[in-house]
């Protein structure tokens, strides 16, 4: 995939993205959803700094592992962090006054990162509350690449998750909106690069390789506003409703 953004695509390149998003649907409708067999357009010129960011940390890492402490060596190529410490690190890197003004709403103190919920009703605030570097997403139809999507789900292992949206986003089966995302996890998704990855180290928990990786997930939406109601670990899975809202860091 060429991530190179600076210039405009020729002409023809555009048209086959259509005719390739097209046949994408065509796919889903007929033969239903397949995790390798529909993928949203490459990101274009919309594509925000975080993707951008979080395909710089995917393509140069040498090391990656889920843990809930951040140790990252850019020297060395180790990504170690957990889904927000991963998103909390981009940023940094790459919109810092998103990341600023997030952690200056949210009152979060010198070392410490938001929580999934935190960053959650961060994005539920911005519609009403604007914040420098960020602008509010309000459907699930409007996410691009490098938007966050974050949610609340207490469990005895977890209390949500966020990701960073890596494609443009594809009606899928039953109201739902297929996109690929970067996370940490140690849970993979659909089709998701981590299980092949020798670079991703195995948690000793599961047994399964984890950290930085990329996946398809769904979101199911409201019928009527089109705003996020929930997620699919996976296109196939199981959707579970919860708290969700997305956020666009710009700058």
């Amino acid at each position: 995939m060429n991530n190179d953004h600076s210039s405009l695509p020729h002409p023809a390149a555009g048209i086959f993205r259509r005719l390739r998003f097209r046949c994408g649907l065509l796919v889903v409708i007929v033969c239903g959803w397949t995790a390798a067999g529909v993928v949203g357009e490459e990101p274009t010129n919309s594509a925000g700094p975080l993707f951008q960011e979080a395909t710089r940390q995917f393509e140069g890492m040498t090391s990656t592992l889920y843990q809930h402490k951040t140790e990252v060596d850019p020297r060395t190529g180790r990504h170690r962090y957990d889904c927000v410490g991963f998103v909390s690190y981009a940023l940094k890197q790459c919109a810092p006054k998103a990341r600023e003004s997030a952690f200056k709403a949210l009152k979060i103190k010198p070392g410490r990162i938001p929580t999934p919920a935190l960053y959650l009703s961060f994005f539920n605030s911005l519609a009403g509350k604007p914040q420098e570097g960020w602008t509010a997403v309000a459907k699930a139809s409007d996410l691009r690449p490098g938007d966050v999507v974050a949610w609340e789900r207490i469990t005895a292992t977890s209390n949500g998750h966020a990701v960073v949206i890596a494609s443009l986003p594809v009606v899928g089966p039953e109201g739902t909106w297929i996109v690929k995302v970067y996370d940490s996890t140690a849970s993979p998704h659909g089709d998701d690069s981590r299980p092949d990855d020798k670079r991703a180290e195995v948690l000793a928990a599961n047994g399964k390789r984890s950290g930085l990786g990329h996946g398809m997930m769904a979101f199911s939406t409201n019928p009527v506003t089109g705003a996020l109601t929930g997620y699919r670990w996976g296109p196939n899975s199981k959707t579970v409703v919860v708290p969700i809202a997305a956020g666009r860091p710009t700058s």
